[in-house]
C-alpha cells in the first residue's frame, strides 16, 4: 500500500515538490534517516508522528531554515539545495511556524505586508492601497470578514492563523507548509481554520499540515506520511486508512 501510494504521488508530481532520500544527522544523533515526500498542487499532505519523529527537521529543510545531509529536493521539476529561506521562498514555497510570528502591536495589514510595504510616488507608506490589498488577500480564502486595520491584539486564535495565512500565502506562494495550524485554538476556530485549509488547495496551493490532531489530519487532507524515529513508516490515502493503523505507524513504525 506505501508504495502504491507513493507512485500514485510521484506520478502526479511533475508540478510537484519530491523530497527523496532526505537523511540529516545532529552529531550522534540520525534525525532524518532516507524520507521521502511528495506533495502536489491542490492536495494537502499530512504529515504525522511522535515528538522526536523527525517532522520538524524535515520542513524546515524543505523550508530551507536548516540544510539536508543526503537526498534530493525537486519542485516544479527543478532540483534545490535551499541555503535560506528566501531560496525556498523565491521557490513557491512557505512555512507557517506555530508560534505564527506576528507582531501584537501592529494591525492586521501591517502584519501582513511587513517587508512587502507598498509606498507611493514620495515614499510613504499608500495606506490606502494597503488596506484594500489585504482586505482582497484576506477576502480570497477566509468566510471571515476580519478589519485589517485592526490590531493583532484584539483578535481571536482563529483571526490570528487566519492573518499569519494571509501573509504567508498572499504573495505569489505555490506550496505552503503549515505546522500545528489548530494547536490551541477552540473547536469552532479550528474549523474555520480548517476550512482555510481547504480553501487553499481549491486554490491550486500544495500543502502540507504537520499536526498531532488526528482527526483534523484526516478531515482534511488527501493523504497522510508517518514518521517514526527519523524514518518513513508510511504514506497512506485518507480514504484507504483509519484512525487505528495510522495510531499503530506512529507508535510502532508498522
Amino acid at each position: 500500500m506505501q508504495i502504491m501510494e507513493q507512485q500514485t504521488l510521484e506520478s502526479n508530481a511533475a508540478s510537484g515538490v519530491q523530497l527523496r532520500g532526505i537523511s540529516k544527522r545532529f552529531g550522534h544523533v540520525q534525525a532524518l534517516q532516507d524520507v521521502d515526500l511528495s506533495v502536489v498542487p491542490g492536495k494537502i499532505m499530512g504529515l504525522v508522528g511522535d515528538n522526536g519523529a523527525g517532522k520538524s527537521t524535515l520542513m524546515k529543510i524543505l523550508a530551507g531554515a536548516i540544510s539536508f545531509d543526503e537526498g534530493t529536493i525537486t519542485v516544479d521539476g527543478r532540483q534545490h539545495a535551499f541555503a535560506n529561506p528566501n531560496e525556498a521562498h523565491a521557490a513557491g514555497i512557505e512555512m507557517l511556524y506555530q508560534d505564527l510570528s506576528l507582531f501584537d502591536d501592529l494591525s492586521v495589514l501591517a502584519n501582513i505586508f511587513v517587508g512587502r510595504e507598498v509606498t507611493n510616488f514620495a515614499g510613504f507608506l499608500n495606506f490606502p492601497a494597503l488596506k484594500k490589498r489585504a482586505s482582497e488577500i484576506v477576502d480570497s480564502f477566509s468566510v471571515r470578514q476580519i478589519d485589517v486595520a485592526s490590531p493583532v491584539a484584539n483578535l481571536s486564535g482563529g483571526q490570528r492563523q487566519i492573518t499569519a495565512l494571509a501573509r504567508t500565502v498572499g504573495f505569489g506562494s505555490r506550496y505552503v507548509i503549515l505546522d500545528e495550524p489548530t494547536s490551541a485554538l477552540s473547536p469552532s476556530a479550528a474549523g474555520e481554520v480548517l476550512d482555510v485549509v481547504r480553501g487553499l488547495a481549491k486554490k491550486a496551493i500544495g500543502v502540507i499540515m504537520v499536526s498531532h490532531n488526528l482527526n483534523h489530519v484526516i478531515s482534511v487532507c488527501d493523504h497522510v506520511a508517518v514518521l517514526h524515529l527519523g524514518r518513513l513508516a508510511g504514506v497512506r490515502a485518507i480514504k484507504d486508512t483509519t484512525q487505528e493503523e495510522l495510531v499503530a505507524l506512529i507508535v510502532k513504525g508498522e
